[in-house]
């Protein structure tokens, strides 16, 4: 019986050993799993943060989405509304090359005619000439305007400084109206002028208050009989073709060059510093923006006020009131150049002016696609012209007058 109650114990003993044991092993398994659970807590944690994050992120990127939508939809209607305007701008343009191709054929053809008939009376002077018609060898000096009560007179000298006398001096008399062209002719002839012999001459009552006027004299050695009305005519019709194809060529007289881009902004600049006497601009979008160091807008329109403190008379229309509303974003550069006392008007009337114009010292024309705002002059892709043209540069100036006042 001892026997077997020493097994029962040893037996006994071993099964708490391995009770033992077994609980070791369930307790260290508890706590590596409270360890893991604990870990992967932690790490839900972190992804909810991470997927909260993404969350705020999605919802900005929606908003932006949607305020381009609007953008775009507005754009779209904003084309939409003036798809016919656009059409017939372009039509208008398109109408004003062909127009304008055909104005200057038409004057090439009026100017070779009147070449031709300026040759002819170089010939004419010629015969003049070969007949005994002399055009120098003869002083005008001591000019003196008498002023009368309704007319003013003419009085003046002719010397004659050649080495031989003259039967006949002709002195003309050419007054112009206000526009330059010819008014009338006068010519009284003086009888036998010896050698460095004096006399004088009047026209009487032949003169306007501040009338512009030229004198011409020829001689003759007396080898010619033609009547002295013959010879002013002929000087008359010299003189009317001579101004006649100076007005033409200064019209054909003309530069253009194509600005994309950048190449604007520098062009621009570079002649609003050379400004002297005026600048007039109208513009749809002209924003200033102080705060930014480096935009080029700043830069012309600064140069707007550095000009007006040079003495150049300047004048800027800005655009305001559209048909979809107010363009604020002028409001700074508005108030930048009349606070600097340069001329400068807001356009607030309901139509829709988008004009980019730009006239210096009345020669010199700017017109195309560049706005004064930074996205144009340095970032778009963008198109205008520079056209140097006295002729060019007063047909716009008075397209802006009518429209501007």
């Amino acid at each position: 019986m001892s026997g077997k109650k020493v097994v029962s114990v040893k037996v006994a003993v071993a099964l708490g050993a391995i009770c033992i044991v077994f609980l070791v092993l369930l307790i260290g398994n508890a706590y590596t799993f409270n360890s893991q659970i604990a870990s992967l807590n932690s790490q839900i944690i972190e992804k909810d943060k991470t997927i909260s994050s993404l969350n705020s992120q999605i919802a900005t990127k929606d908003s932006q989405i949607s305020a381009l939508n609007s953008h775009i939809s507005q754009l779209q209607t904003w084309l939409e509304g003036n798809k016919t305007l656009l059409i017939q701008a372009l039509a208008w343009l398109q109408g004003n090359i062909s127009y304008y191709e055909l104005q200057i054929e038409a004057l090439n053809r009026e100017l070779n005619s009147l070449n031709q008939r300026y040759q002819k009376l170089l010939v004419d002077y010629q015969i003049l000439a070969n007949a005994g018609i002399v055009f120098d060898g003869l002083k005008i000096s001591d000019l003196k305007v008498e002023e009368g009560y309704f007319w003013d007179s003419l009085l003046g000298n002719i010397t004659n400084v050649s080495n031989k006398s003259m039967s006949k001096v002709y002195v003309v008399l050419f007054t112009f109206n206000p526009d330059g062209s010819l008014d009338y002719y006068y010519t009284t002839t003086i009888e036998n002028l010896a050698v460095n012999e004096t006399n004088s001459f009047k026209f009487s009552s032949v003169l306007e208050k501040n009338q512009t006027f030229r004198v011409f004299a020829v001689g003759s050695y007396g080898f010619s009989d033609i009547e002295n009305s013959k010879i002013a005519e002929l000087l008359a019709e010299i003189e009317q073709l001579s101004m006649r194809i100076k007005e033409l060529e200064g019209m054909l007289n003309y530069e253009v060059y194509v600005l994309t881009d950048q190449d604007y902004y520098y062009s621009v600049r570079d002649n609003l510093q050379k400004a002297n006497n005026s600048i007039l601009i109208a513009m749809y979008s002209m924003i200033y923006d102080p705060s930014d160091p480096f935009d080029w807008a700043n830069d012309l329109i600064r140069e707007l006020v550095n000009a007006k403190n040079r003495g150049v008379n300047v004048t800027v229309n800005i655009e305001y009131r559209t048909y979809f509303g107010y363009m604020d974003e002028n409001l700074e550069a508005y108030n930048y150049l009349s606070s600097n006392g340069v001329y400068v008007k807001l356009d607030t009337g309901t139509d829709t002016d988008h004009l980019k114009l730009v006239i210096i010292d009345d020669k010199i024309v700017y017109i195309g696609s560049h706005n004064w705002s930074e996205s144009s002059l340095y970032y778009n892709r963008e198109t205008s012209v520079e056209i140097v043209s006295e002729k060019i540069a007063q047909t716009f100036k008075e397209y802006i007058k009518t429209n501007y006042g």
